[in-house]
Order: structure tokens, then sequence, then C-alpha cells
């Protein structure tokens, strides 16, 4: 069983490519200014089944965040079932490659794309797309996607459905804009 905070389905913040961004509860890193710390706690959100959760996914290219996907028990399996189904996978990690054993290190090698390394808010720079801190790595273990897809700018996503959401970094300035413009 994988404990699921939120999906978010056609999304193109999180990587190259439509794909589907798959949030895990539970972390037992912790970093300092985590903007995701209310995902923390292993109190169960949503536990799914490892096959019912790749059938959620409607595209061929998943990005993984958390809380922390190493930290789910049965993260292994998951990922030898996309990688069965031929789904492209980028996941962020809180720990360090160099410091990883065992099936937390097969899971990494499992996948196209692993962005590691703990935020550290000294080193925060918003410039970076898809990092938070400059210690943060790119490592590309296939060539699914082109290293030039992961130097875009930052980006939000508003998604407005039953209720609004809005994936990515905050950037207040930018939302206020949209507001006045009435984008959304």
């Amino acid at each position: 069983m994988l404990n699921v905070y939120d999906i978010a389905f056609n999304s193109r913040i999180y990587g190259p490519d439509l794909r589907t961004v798959i949030w895990f509860q539970g972390c037992s890193i912790h970093c300092k200014g985590c903007i995701n710390q209310h995902l923390w706690s292993f109190d169960c959100k949503e536990y799914n089944t490892i096959n019912s959760l790749v059938d959620k996914i409607p595209n061929n290219d998943v990005t993984l965040l958390g809380g922390e996907p190493l930290d789910q028990r049965h993260i292994l399996e998951f990922l030898k079932e996309l990688k069965i189904r031929k789904i492209g996978v980028i996941l962020f990690t809180g720990y360090s490659l160099s410091e990883l054993q065992g099936s937390k290190l097969e899971c990494t090698r499992l996948c196209d794309v692993v962005i590691s390394e703990p935020f550290e808010i000294d080193k925060l720079n918003p410039k970076l797309y898809l990092r938070g801190s400059d210690n943060q790595i790119i490592t590309f273990n296939s060539d699914r996607y082109n290293p030039r897809d992961f130097e875009q700018h930052e980006s939000i996503e508003v998604i407005i459905g039953n209720q609004v959401e809005i994936h990515g970094r905050n950037n207040e300035e930018f939302l206020w804009k949209l507001l006045d413009e009435k984008v959304i």
C-alpha cells in the first residue's frame, strides 16, 4: 500500500511533457524551511494499492513528490510496475544519493530522473527550475528526457474545477497580477 496525499493529472510544471504528479504522505527527513511540512506526518491520507495507483496514471509520464516518496514501504514495487508499463519517472527525494543503500538505492535506479538532496534554506534559490536550493542535484539515469528540459524558468499552474488548486512554488506577486487581470 502507498499513502497518497494528492494526485494532479495533466500537469506541465513538474517536469517535461504532460504528466501525472503524485504527492506521498509521510517524510522522515524534515528539511528546515520545507514548503510541504503538512506532508511530514505518516498519518493515513489515502492508501492505494500499487496496481490501483498505476492504473490512475492516464499518460506516459509521472512525477513523484512528497513528503518523501522513498519513505513509502512499497515504493520499490510501485516503481518496478511503472517500469514494466514504460511510464517515465521523475523522482524528488530529500535523501542524498551518496548515502542511499539497498532498496532505496534500487528505487532511484528505476527512475529516469532523480532530483536529490535535502532542501537547505540557506541555499534557497527561487530561480532554479524543479529545485529549491543550490545543493540539490538532477541525475539522469536514462535518455528519456532531455537535460535542456530541466533548465526552464520557475512556473506555477492554476487548476480550476470544483476547487482552485495552485501547484508550484507560491509566487504571490504573480498570483495578484492574475487576479488583477481577472485571469483567475
